[in-house]
């Protein structure tokens, strides 16, 4: 059976995706009986209370280590995850079943079972003759026990008549997507994000527990550092904000505030004094004309919309509109953000694009094009300072000696009210108005009983799937078979006019997300997305962003989907004689001439064709094992953009017959071997 056939008839189902999105989001509604890409997993606690929480999974995979559990809606401790989902064909065909990992499983097909038993390191489950699978949707269920202290790993693989075991696609999994339990476990979520985003605890703080102590520091998210504000944003601006945020930024977090008569333009005022602009000579066109340039091709324009584009042209991907930064940013100032956005925010949602002084410039240029700041109206100094004081912007944002705290001016977190205050349908008095949907406010309501437990459990596998989402990953990476938003730009953009490579992400090859938790080492995955390692990809003109703060819980959260720990895969021992066949492999003439196209070292690649490939050394470093086997034997069953060839036939041969015995299994160990010594 070819996958690429059986994603063809999956992509028939009606899919739409289920997720825990950041604000501005909304679960959709959903038809009854649609299905959505997936699987419905529902996590029991097996002692206590028997807590239960259903929700929706990419894959047939988990992992969760001690102290820690699936999701933060049960105890750390010993649980049971039923995995249920359809798997649909485009003919009957047979398939071999295997699970590795560590606890109980159980895999039933069409409601028969089929495997059984435990696992361990030494031990795995797999069937010993194939199953049958039908025509269209197969309804699979995928059980799993843990061990005593909560801790355990699951891996369910399928095999083929033309290809070997690996994860099952998916794309190739569905649900029923208005599954009651499901709909209100993804509720939860929603609001568990839109808590922490919100800044909900920074004003209705806990008796006991601190925000500080809350998992991944969830809950001490902060407002901007207002020490030097006066020297980044325009005045007229800062008065146009604080009457209403979401008037000049739909996405905002920032609340709007009972301001009455001339508050705003008094606490302006105030803010004003905050710090000296630095001077700034002004952009020519030569410089907004490399902004415009680099902006496409850094990927700004996969999270923001260019600035001849419309309200509309923003649906693709919830992309944000940079109107507002021309009125509200001094030109020095955004210059210095640009090159280091957590300067003065570390909680800020743009990311560090490890941009250049000239590209910082250059694009600052671009954005602020045609800049007029709003009218300036003068106000009351000293009455704004004590406005902000008043309505307690220091929970939120850092003044310094300049504004001491006061008495609370919010209840505190055990006396909040789900139909009153900031959730209320109309906010009124005195409490912040967020400008929450109907379903926002539903989210949170529905989370509200449980913020004093569920954000001080430390839950990977939740962590890393909400903020994938929040993070904006496939704003720029495909994921699961869905095309990044600044590929379906680039496709829509290429109709009119030729872009650039340097303006294509598939051009560039920049890689998907869907097996990266399976397919890299936790150590490379976390110092690379924490900004330790450069890039393994140099000719790209897309940045990888640094994400120091969050990056090794989201390394963490991609590592357990996959059913991985957070150690790195043992090293593999072969013997000398492997490696010597490993280096005639990837030469030309002698083997499958990897040479071409990668770099050996500090060896360069001889000939590339269309783009370069990754240096094999760093390929060898960054690589599992398995992934790698799997890769060389098809690449494009995991990466259908992949240029990378297949060498092995459908019967396991290679065409140089002459190097151990033609077989391509040994044949790829040997290249890994070799790899390994050189990489030593």
């Amino acid at each position: 059976m070819l996958i690429r056939s059986s994603l063809a008839v999956a992509g028939m189902v009606a899919v739409g995706l289920l997720t825990a999105a950041g604000s501005g989001d909304s679960a959709p509604l959903v038809p009854q009986g649609q299905m959505a890409r997936g699987v419905k997993v529902t996590f029991e606690a097996i002692r206590g209370d028997k807590e239960r929480h259903s929700q929706r999974a990419r894959l047939l995979s988990l992992a969760v280590e001690r102290g820690e559990t699936p999701t933060p809606y049960l105890p750390v401790g010993a649980f049971r995850a039923t995995y249920e989902t359809v798997v649909t064909l485009p003919a009957r065909d047979r398939m071999n079943f295997h699970i590795d990992g560590r606890g109980k499983a159980k895999l039933s097909i069409n409601g028969k079972v089929i495997l059984q038993g435990s696992m361990s390191a030494r031990r795995s489950l797999e069937t010993d003759k194939v199953v049958r699978l039908k025509k269209g949707g197969n309804d699979v269920k995928l059980e799993f026990e843990s061990a005593a202290r909560g801790d355990g790993q699951m891996r369910l693989f399928w095999s083929g008549r033309d290809f070997g075991f690996e994860p099952v696609a998916p794309e190739l999994l569905s649900f029923v997507a208005s599954d009651d339990e499901v709909v209100q476990g993804e509720q939860l979520r929603f609001g568990h994000t839109l808590f922490a985003e919100r800044r909900c605890a920074r004003c209705h703080d806990y008796d006991r527990l601190r925000i500080a102590e809350s998992a991944y520091l969830e809950l001490a998210r902060s407002g901007p550092d207002l020490r030097f504000v006066g020297s980044r944003t325009h005045q007229g601006w800062l008065k146009e904000w604080l009457d209403d945020p979401h008037a000049m930024r739909p996405e905002a977090t920032m609340p709007k505030f009972p301001l009455s008569g001339s508050d705003s333009i008094d606490i302006a005022s105030y803010l004003n004094t905050l710090g000296e602009p630095q001077p700034h000579q002004g952009f020519d066109d030569k410089q907004v004309e490399a902004g415009q340039e680099r902006f496409a091709e850094l990927g700004c324009v996969a999270c923001h919309t260019r600035t001849d584009e419309t309200k509309k042209d923003a649906e693709l991907g919830r992309r944000i509109q940079l109107g507002f930064v021309k009125q509200k940013w001094h030109a020095a100032a955004l210059i210095g953000y640009l090159q280091e956005p957590t300067a003065h925010y570390t909680d800020v949602r743009m990311p560090d694009l490890k941009v250049s002084a000239d590209d910082a410039v250059n694009l600052a240029a671009y954005l602020m094009k045609g800049a007029a700041p709003l009218p300036v109206q003068r106000g009351d100094m000293k009455k704004g300072r004590r406005l902000v004081r008043k309505h307690a912007c220091y929970l939120c944002h850092v003044f310094g000696d300049d504004i001491p705290p006061v008495d609370r001016v919010f209840p505190r977190y055990r006396n909040l009210k789900p139909k009153r205050g900031c959730l209320a349908d109309k906010v009124g008095g005195n409490a912040p108005d967020h400008k929450l949907s109907e379903s926002q406010r539903d989210a949170l309501r529905a989370f509200l009983p449980l913020a004093g437990d569920i954000p001080f459990r430390k839950s990977p596998l939740d962590y890393g799937s909400r903020y994938m989402q929040t993070e904006r990953c496939g704003a720029c990476h495909a994921i699961d078979g869905q095309a990044s938003t600044w590929a379906q730009l680039a496709e829509k953009w290429s109709m009119d006019v030729p872009l650039p490579p340097e303006q294509d992400p598939v051009a560039q090859g920049l890689p998907g997300l869907t097996w990266v938790g399976a397919k890299l080492q936790p150590s490379w995955i976390r110092k690379f997305v924490t900004g330790e390692l450069p890039s393994p990809r140099p000719w790209l003109t897309a940045r990888m962003p640094k994400f120091e703060k969050h990056g090794t819980a989201l390394t963490a959260g991609l590592v357990r989907e996959h059913g991985y720990g957070s150690k790195d895969e043992p090293i593999r021992p072969g013997g000398a004689n492997l490696a010597v066949h490993g280096g005639r492999l990837i030469e030309m003439g002698t083997g499958f001439g990897c040479v071409q196209c990668h770099a050996v070292g500090n060896k360069k690649a001889t000939q590339v064709f269309e783009r370069e490939g990754i240096n094999l050394i760093t390929a060898r470093k960054r690589l599992r094992h398995e992934y790698y086997t799997r890769w060389l034997a098809d690449p494009t069953r995991l990466d259908p953009d992949a240029r990378m060839p297949k060498y092995a036939d459908n019967t396991g041969k290679t065409a140089f017959t002459d190097v151990l015995g033609g077989k391509a299994a040994d044949q790829f160990e040997a290249i890994w071997q070799f790899l390994g010594d050189r990489a030593r």
